[in-house]
């Protein structure tokens, strides 16, 4: 057989496989066999956004008679610019993207398997579920029912003009995306047995954009009960939470680009183009201190101990400055902050020079000093966390000579390469394989620990160890404490907030 025909067939689970069929409170879905697991792509989990709904929270989800065809993935939400890999697969925009997707071992009843729920990055601008990188198929595969979702992006899923809000009195106003996260997990508590899954027993995981949603969740009161661990892959939340008087202004500018102003300012941007209000936003873009869904700066709750007292995992790249080199898309402001002496002679002593140093600063500031210091809090509250540096390079990235791996090179190896892990040579898959073990057995059990891993020890004590994955992985006791110290006691200076 042809290798791309082969590779089709494997896919959609060989000649002859018999759809499998689920009933959920909406209605009956028809789904696909897909790599060996049960695919269910496309389901609506709250209404439409659009028209009169646009900038509410979600609505209860459509339900249907007949039964549902679920074997394609659901449009993503509208974006400014072009994510690269939403632009490689020509996935179709529509605000109509409020979907999810679950992959399932099977569905026998009562089977209760741990549930992973991914949140996508893309800076809160871009992205979506239905990349092909974020396929679930490798996770189920270990015993795991995996749902991918939508969520509003842009000045859609964030945005807080007061002439909105001010025509629905008590309605949170502001974090539209978070409150579409929140409408997923609460249809996963509601549905996901008939999937086979446990509902007590749900992982919330992400990456960027989306660790910063996991961070944010923890943080959360409305996202109380709804999962049991976390997982905040290179989740910079030292950016800081947008403060509801700047979002206000944002909010404001924005509408005044658009002529939206006065008494009639809503319906003049309820009835702009999706296109039009993205093009028209500027700023930051992101959770917002709304004082409803999240009372406050999201790490400010972590170091209060107002947070989810959950099992936590987190950790970031090796080379999170790659960020930089690309232009710094979707960061704030100040990530790109100049290098302070202090910080500069640190480095030049370990070797860095030039621009080594600002991308090295950069990737410790906001993402190895974050994961320390959300971890820290979390042991604090008497929950177990662990860190990671994820350093090992593929073989792709060792022939460019790359200085590290990048913002998002652990992806792949987390949700096992798809269909190209038939091309993935032998030590790429093995470490997949143990970041995939490790995924799963935290979600199984709120433990990364299994057999025949290296030891990760829980994050704690007055030199707390990081688990390094390179080409032999290992804990590491006061893993690049003098730059992660350095980099909280400028955060703890800046923003004067107390460091534990």
């Amino acid at each position: 057989m042809h290798l791309i025909a082969l590779l089709l067939a494997l896919q959609a689970g060989g000649p002859g496989a018999q759809a499998p069929e689920v009933v959920i409170a909406q209605g009956r879905l028809a789904g696909a066999v897909e790599s060996g697991v049960d695919a269910f792509k496309g389901i609506p989990y709250a209404a439409p956004p659009v028209g009169p709904w646009r900038w509410r929270p979600p609505q209860p989800p459509p339900g249907w008679s007949a039964t549902r065809e679920a074997t394609s993935f659901g449009p993503v939400c509208p974006q400014r610019g072009t994510d690269r890999l939403v632009a490689r697969a020509n996935l179709p925009r529509s605000e109509d993207c409020l979907t999810l997707n679950v992959w399932t071992p099977g569905l026998e009843p009562g089977a209760r398997r741990p549930v992973m729920v991914w949140i996508h990055g893309g800076g809160f601008v871009q992205g979506g579920s239905s990349v092909p990188l974020y396929d679930g198929a490798a996770l189920a595969g270990r015993g795991i029912v995996v749902v991918s979702l939508n969520y509003r992006l842009g000045q859609l899923g964030f945005f807080a003009l007061p002439a909105l809000a001010a025509q629905h009195p008590g309605e949170p106003s502001a974090n539209f995306g978070l409150l579409d996260q929140i409408a997923a997990l609460r249809w996963v508590r509601d549905n996901i047995a008939a999937f086979g899954g446990d509902p007590a027993s749900v992982t919330v995981f992400g990456e960027s954009a989306g660790g910063v949603s996991v961070d944010a969740l923890m943080a959360a009161p409305p996202a109380r009960g709804l999962f049991a661990r976390a997982i905040s892959e290179s989740g910079p939340a030292l950016y800081g939470t947008t403060a509801l008087v700047e979002a206000q202004r944002r909010a404001a500018a924005l509408a005044a680009r658009l002529g939206a102003t006065g008494p009639g300012a809503p319906d003049v941007l309820r009835a702009a183009s999706a296109d039009s209000i993205l093009a028209a936003g500027e700023g930051d873009v992101g959770p917002i201190a709304d004082g409803t869904v999240l009372v406050e700066d999201v790490t400010a709750s972590f170091v209060g101990g107002r947070v989810a007292r959950v099992p936590y995992l987190t950790g970031s790249n090796s080379d999170e400055g790659s960020l930089l080199r690309a232009g710094g898309a979707s960061l704030p402001a100040d990530s790109g902050a100049g290098v302070p002496d202090s910080a500069r002679a640190l480095y030049e002593r370990g070797g860095a020079s030039g621009a080594e140093i600002a991308e090295q600063w950069f990737g410790d500031r906001l993402f190895a000093a974050t994961s320390s210091l959300l971890a820290r809090d979390v042991a604090a509250l008497g929950a177990s966390a662990w860190v990671y540096r994820f350093a090992f390079l593929p073989d792709i990235l060792r022939a460019r000579r790359a200085p590290g791996v990048p913002h998002g090179g652990e992806i792949p190896f987390v949700f096992g390469f798809g269909q190209l892990a038939v091309f993935a040579p032998p030590q790429d898959l093995a470490v997949s394989a143990m970041m995939q073990a490790y995924w799963t057995n935290f979600a199984k059990t709120g433990d990364p620990n299994g057999p025949g891993l290296p030891a990760w020890p829980a994050y704690a004590g007055p030199e707390p160890r990081t688990l390094v994955v390179d080409d032999s992985t290992a804990a590491v006791a006061g893993f690049r404490a003098a730059q992660i110290d350095l980099a909280l006691r400028q955060w703890s200076h800046r923003t004067g907030v107390a460091l534990p």
